[in-house]
């Protein structure tokens, strides 16, 4: 079995922790909103005047670049060529940054540094990407000759100074600051079919090779390492040989954690592992200090029972490590996704009654480890699911990851939590303290239930609204559960007092046999969503038009699924007006967008924007901007309905229906062309590879190429495109598989063998939606079962609740059974009790993925929920199915140059 691929949902997900601290609502990359100390500046304008030479500093993000007066920031810099990158510690940062640029500046030698000592430590983090860790300066030698000339001279000034190791790099000779390695100067992108932009390397042979940044040396194949290493790394041993690694349980920048054999003792070990000069903070802290804290730590904590056993402690070569006792068990992740009845389809009401004593027995033994651990004057300091863990054999819990843990009272505390466990208040001291251990308890109860505690940081109800409405539905409203979780919020209670609460009598009854609260009607939460939209647009220049999804900002700010196009779509399909100016804004962008730096596809390209344009009525806008699609060097690199061919075919099947223009229907039949030609026939059918693997489901895989061969057939006459098509559906039905007993669910790929999901972009629910214009009802009975659900993690369109409730209005609207919009009502109530919430006076607001803030966009926020709502408020087709070319119970109007759907919210 060939390794698991990175799904193209993931390939969208970013980190959102770097996109919380510049707006409360919103999702804005924090750093735009910093403002860096003028220290290393100053240093480096002070030797520019000393040297007089005409040399001016451009900030450009994280760094700040020299370059010659009037000349562009890369100037005459090569493409690409063998780089030198300087680290440094936060004791002599200084002091190198003003030997290098001495230096550099006498050779002419073109470099960047880091904005100030707050952005250097930040790109030393524990979250900062490995590949590029630890670079304080980067300078751009010419050619291979200054490299090697210029190189050894820095060795001779800086081979006395520390830094950290870069892990992308070769360490010159013994010199610990001083690195190199092979990579573009003047930097050469490359747009993918998602539409971020790659970085690239270009061969001899004039071929693009991406220049990746993998956190390991390596040098292209056409090129040679100036300064050969014979090194081998062989078998990976620690202590002399004690310890033989036998597996690697994850990395960051700090270090790896593995899994090694104590040759001593014979016994497995969990070994961890902290590089010097990263992590930085405080005076000369940094991740070899906190290690040496968590070893203390787990010396007070492994002997109450609350932490693993520390076993041993070393340094070899330049790193240090903490040996601790290997535990049988699982963590509250685990336990959560395995066993939650809230995370089930179809929970019975001993799913319900199990679950509800294996959390008793885990939260009493939590309350219980982290009172012991205050009790020999431990803060925690960082409680988390990841960092509890569930003994296998007797359920005891401990505590793990004490890095961040610290004696109460000391000034040895460090600002270590994980975003949505510890209270929000604003104004509050940066340490944590025994009430946010009781707090962060509390929190991991509530994730228990299910993984809701990061809309904290956007909503003050959560324990008030939510959580009731969590206990009635998994059947615990009679048990001290939410007592317990509420009065630990509000510091009502000790840790002690908790865990005997718990231990009350309790009445349980089956999950979601509770009568459920009244709903609201759609149309009234698309008001009150309308009226948070409206009220923050934004028309200021520095920001995008609509709070987005930081994806965005890695392809483009205009798109249907996570642009402003996507908003607009929302805007005109219920038949609201925003403001005029927010409009002659879209229309400018619109007007300005530079195309070529557009993928061509449907969800974060041309053939969404335009498509989006048909709807509108503005007919040469949505043929222009195909055109562009038609014309991008990248409109056969996918074959998907959501980035590829099948979504470009898509919208020129929608120009030729609404218009009958000449051209489209051609050119949809030349991408199906293409598409068969690329087929590949197997025994579960007709498949697409992309990067030498397939995935599965509607926007990324072949079920949505099989809508696009199936509307084809429609249009063209051709039954052979239908025949393809079903064979390609058939592929993907195929991987169905029973997680749950009568349930039917979906891997994104032949590979995945751990995550199946019932999602509109990849999974269940995807898949059903293309089976229903097929007429497959067999197979649709068998799958609508896992989306209908209540919970889901998020309640977009593409990866939530609002895409189970739209495909419950198709299947309504093609059936006519009227069980299907019964089963709708699961997924709005899910929308309505759990992520609804008032913002303001008449206005409402749900999260956008990961929960940490509000975003507006069609894919994963609000402008998605309003287009299901609206959808089943008013049984509208769906437009980018091309429902019109169907006969069914929907009332379906043509194009016009009104455009359609837009039944009006009275």
């Amino acid at each position: 079995m060939s390794a698991r691929q990175r799904s193209l949902r993931e390939a969208r997900h970013m980190d959102k922790a770097a996109y919380v601290g510049g707006d409360e609502r919103f999702y804005e990359l924090s750093y735009n909103q910093y403002r860096p100390s003028e220290d290393f500046r100053s240093i480096v304008e002070a030797e520019i005047e000393a040297a007089g030479m005409a040399w001016t500093i451009h900030r450009i993000g994280v760094w700040s670049h020299l370059a010659t007066h009037g000349d562009p920031v890369a100037g005459n810099l090569p493409p690409q060529g063998w780089k030198i990158h300087v680290s440094a510690t936060q004791e002599n940062c200084q002091r190198v940054l003003r030997t290098v640029t001495r230096m550099a500046l006498a050779e002419r030698v073109k470099f960047k540094f880091a904005n100030d000592m707050n952005t250097m430590r930040m790109m030393s983090s524990k979250r900062w990407p490995r590949g590029g860790s630890g670079k304080f300066i980067t300078l751009y030698p010419l050619d291979l000759a200054v490299f090697t000339r210029f190189i050894e001279q820095l060795h001779g000034a800086l081979k006395d100074e520390d830094g950290s190791y870069i892990l992308s790099d070769r360490r010159y000779k013994d010199c610990r600051c001083l690195y190199y390695r092979y990579g573009g100067m003047r930097q050469v992108y490359r747009l993918d079919f998602i539409g971020q932009k790659v970085p690239m390397l270009v061969a001899p042979d004039g071929s693009h090779v991406p220049d990746l940044r993998n956190p390991y040396f390596e040098v292209p194949a056409w090129e040679t390492d100036p300064f050969p290493s014979e090194d081998d790394p062989g078998e990976m041993t620690l202590k002399e040989g004690r310890y033989q690694v036998q597996a690697a349980l994850g990395f960051s920048n700090t270090g790896g954690v593995y899994l090694a054999l104590d040759q001593v003792t014979g016994e497995e070990v969990v070994i961890k592992e902290a590089r010097p000069h990263v992590e930085m903070h405080g005076e000369g802290l940094d991740a070899t200090s906190r290690l040496a804290r968590e070893r203390r730590n787990l010396e007070l904590l492994g002997p109450v029972g609350a932490s693993p056993r520390c076993l041993d402690a070393f340094t070899d070569w330049e790193n240090s490590y903490l040996v601790e006792e290997r535990l049988d068990a699982f963590d509250l992740r685990e336990l959560m996704l395995k066993h939650s009845p809230l995370m089930k389809a179809r929970p019975s009401a001993r799913d319900g009654s199990d679950y509800y004593g294996m959390c008793v027995t885990i939260f009493t033994g939590l309350l219980r480890a982290v009172d012991r651990a205050h009790k020999v004057g431990v803060v925690i300091g960082d409680i988390s699911p990841s960092n509890i863990m569930v003994d296998r054999s007797d359920m005891r819990v401990r505590l793990i990851d004490l890095e961040a843990a610290f004696l109460d009272g000391s000034d040895e505390w460090d600002d270590i939590h994980t975003p949505g466990f510890r209270r929000i208040m604003k104004g509050r001291k940066r340490a944590s303290c025994f009430r946010d251990d009781r707090y962060a308890t509390a929190v991991v109860m509530f994730y228990c239930l299910f993984p809701l505690m990061a809309m904290a940081y956007i909503r003050t109800d959560l324990f008030q609204k939510v959580l009731p409405v969590m206990m009635e539905d998994i059947g615990w409203q009679h048990t001290p559960v939410a007592e317990v979780i509420q009065a630990l919020v509000d510091d009502r209670i000790g840790l002690e007092e908790a865990a005997q609460l718990l231990q009350q009598p309790a009445t349980l009854q089956a999950p979601f046999s509770s009568p459920q609260r009244p709903l609201p009607a759609p149309r009234q939460c698309i008001r009150r969503l309308l009226a948070f939209m409206d009220a923050h647009s934004r028309l200021q220049p520095e920001r995008t038009l609509f709070p987005l999804d930081p994806f965005s900002h890695s392809t483009n700010t205009m798109s249907l699924g996570l642009g402003a196009t996507g908003v607009i779509h929302a805007f005109h399909g219920v038949g609201h007006q925003p403001s005029p100016a927010v409009m002659e804004r879209y229309a400018q962008e619109l007007q300005a967008l530079d195309r070529t730096s557009l993928p061509p596809g449907f969800l974060t390209g041309l053939a969404g924007i335009a498509w989006s344009a048909l709807l509108r009525g503005e007919v040469e806008l949505a043929r222009s901007l195909l055109d562009s699609a038609d014309g991008s060097d990248l409109l056969h690199a996918h074959h998907s309905l959501y980035h590829g061919m099948a979504g470009i075919g898509m919208a020129h099947l929608a120009m030729h229906h609404a218009t009958g223009l000449p051209g489209h229907l051609d050119r949809a039949l030349s991408l199906a062309r293409r598409l068969a030609d690329t087929v590949h026939h197997g025994e579960r059918g007709a498949y697409w590879q992309d990067e030498g693997g397939v995935r599965i489901g509607m926007g990324y895989g072949q079920a949505g190429v099989a809508l696009f061969l199936l509307r084809l057939s429609q249009l063209s006459g051709d039954p052979a495109w239908r025949v393809l098509g079903e064979q390609a559906l058939r592929h993907d039905l195929s991987y169905g598989f029973e997680l749950e007993t009568g349930v039917t669910t979906f891997p994104s790929s032949p590979e995945e063998v751990n995550t199946y999901e019932p999602y509109l972009e990849q999974g269940t629910a995807g898949i059903a939606k293309v089976a229903i214009r097929y007429g497959l009802w067999q197979d649709v009975n068998r799958l609508v079962d896992d989306f209908h659900r209540k919970y889901s993690g998020f309640c977009g369109l593409l990866y939530g609740l609002s895409g189970m409730l739209d495909v419950f209005v198709d299947a309504h609207l093609y059936s006519g059974d009227p069980r299907y919009l019964q089963m709708a009502e699961r997924p709005y109530q899910g929308i309505v009790d759990l992520y609804l919430f008032e913002e303001e006076e008449g206005m409402a607001a749900v999260p956008g993925e990961n929960l940490f803030r509000i975003s507006f966009d069609h894919g994963t926020g609000i402008a998605g929920v309003i287009r299901a709502l609206h959808r089943y408020d008013t049984l509208a087709p769906d437009e980018f199915f091309l429902d019109a070319l169907d006969v069914h119970g929907a009332v379906v109007r043509e194009v016009d140059g009104a455009g359609v759907g837009q039944a009006a919210i009275a």
